[in-house]
C-alpha cells in the first residue's frame, strides 16, 4: 500500500507514522510550514518523531494516480492550493481513497470552526475530567485529540484500500472529526451513566485517605499511591506512622495532622523500594504504582525484546525512538 500525506498538524503527521511502521510507504508532502511561536527545539523533536519512514517530497512531485489513500489534515483551502480536492481526485483516479481529518468534519454544524487540540478535547468529553474538583478543567498533554484521529485515520485507509483490492468498496472520501474519535474512548463512562446514573467526577486535588500529592520518593525512585477512599489513619498505619495514632486522632472524622507528618511520611517512603510498596499495598487493593521515566521506559527489557525500539541518527548522535511493538510479514 501506498500513502500520501499532508499534514499541517499532529493528526495526518501521526496517521502517516502508524502507516510508516506497519511497513507501508508513506510518502509526506513538504509544504513548507513555520511555527513562529513554537521553540525550534520542539519543531526538531516533532520531526525526528513523526517523520521516521517516511520520504519526504514537494509538491510538484505528487503522482497522484500511483497511490492507493490520501491522509490530510490540511483542509480544502490547501489541498486547493495543492491542485487538489475530492472531485478532481476522483476523476483523475476512482478507486483512490481520501481520508480527511480535522477537528470538527468537514461536514455538519461545526466544521467550519477554527480549533486547537484544546477544543476538540472539550468537545469531545474529556476535559470536564481532567483536573481536580472545584479547579478549572486540564488539558490533555500534547495533541492527544488529534493523535487518536489519527489512529481511526490510519485504520480507516488500510481497511478501505483493503476492501478495494478485494472488489467490495470503491474509491471513497472519509471524514473524520477530531471531537467523534475521541468520544469513542469514553464509552464506559457513558453506559456508566446510561444504566446506573453514575456520572465521573473529577477527584478532589486532596482526596480521602491520606492527605499528600499522590507522587511520593521511594528508595529507588518514584511512586504513585492510590488509597482513594480510605481512612487516613489505616493508610498511615501502612506506611509505619504509628506514632500518629492515637485515642484521639482514631475517632470517626479526626482530622489528619498534615503538617505533622509530612516529613515523617516522606522518610516513611523512603524506606523501601517501589516495587516493594506495589507488593504489599496490591495484598490490600491498593495501587501504589512504580514509575517509570521514559529513558527506564525506552530501555526496559519489556521494550527490547518487543523489537520496538529504532535507532535514529539526529545530528551525529544515536537516539533510540519508539515504535509499534509487532511488524506484519511480507
Amino acid at each position: 500500500m501506498k500513502v500520501l500525506e499532508i499534514s499541517t498538524g499532529t493528526a495526518a503527521a501521526c496517521a502517516g507514522l502508524l502507516l510508516a511502521e506497519l511497513g507501508f510507504s508513506v510518502d509526506q508532502i513538504d509544504i513548507g510550514l513555520e511555527y513562529p511561536h513554537i521553540d525550534p527545539d520542539d519543531i526538531k523533536a516533532r520531526e525526528v518523531f513523526f517523520n521516521r519512514g517516511k520520504n519526504i517530497i514537494a509538491p510538484g512531485e505528487i503522482e497522484l494516480t500511483s497511490y492507493d489513500a490520501v491522509i490530510e489534515d490540511c483542509g480544502g483551502e490547501h489541498l486547493e492550493e495543492l491542485g487538489l480536492n475530492y472531485t478532481r481526485m476522483r476523476k483523475m483516479h476512482p478507486d483512490g481513497v481520501l481520508v480527511s481529518l480535522s477537528p470538527f468534519g468537514h461536514s455538519g454544524p461545526y466544521s467550519t470552526w477554527q480549533a486547537t487540540d484544546i477544543n476538540a478535547q472539550a468537545a469531545g468529553g474529556v476535559v470536564h475530567v481532567s483536573g481536580y474538583r472545584d479547579e478549572a478543567p486540564r488539558k490533555l498533554p500534547d495533541d492527544a485529540a488529534a493523535m487518536i484521529a489519527g489512529v481511526h485515520g490510519a485504520t480507516a485507509a488500510v481497511t478501505t484500500v483493503f476492501g478495494i483490492r478485494a472488489g467490495t468498496e470503491s474509491g471513497v472520501h472519509i471524514d473524520i472529526s477530531a471531537q467523534d474519535t475521541l468520544m469513542q474512548h469514553w464509552t464506559r463512562h457513558i453506559s456508566d451513566y446510561a444504566y446506573s446514573g453514575m456520572p465521573l467526577n473529577r477527584q478532589p486535588r486532596e482526596p480521602e485517605g491520606i492527605h499528600f500529592r499522590h507522587t511520593a520518593r521511594a528508595s529507588d525512585g518514584w511512586i504513585f499511591m492510590l488509597a482513594l477512599g480510605q481512612p487516613w489513619q489505616d493508610v498511615a498505619s501502612f506506611l509505619g506512622l504509628g506514632q500518629y495514632l492515637n485515642a484521639e486522632s482514631m475517632q470517626p472524622g479526626a482530622e489528619q495532622p498534615w503538617q505533622a507528618m509530612q516529613d515523617d511520611f516522606t522518610a516513611a517512603v523512603a524506606s523501601k523500594g517501589r516495587y516493594q510498596w506495589f507488593t504489599s499495598a496490591a495484598d490490600l487493593g491498593w495501587t501504589f504504582a512504580p514509575v517509570e521515566d521514559p529513558w527506564a521506559v525506552a530501555s526496559g527489557p519489556q521494550t527490547r525484546a518487543r523489537g520496538s525500539m529504532h535507532s535514529v541518527e539526529i545530528d551525529g548522535q544515536t537516539l533510540a525512538v519508539p515504535g509499534l511493538p509487532f511488524r506484519f510479514d511480507e
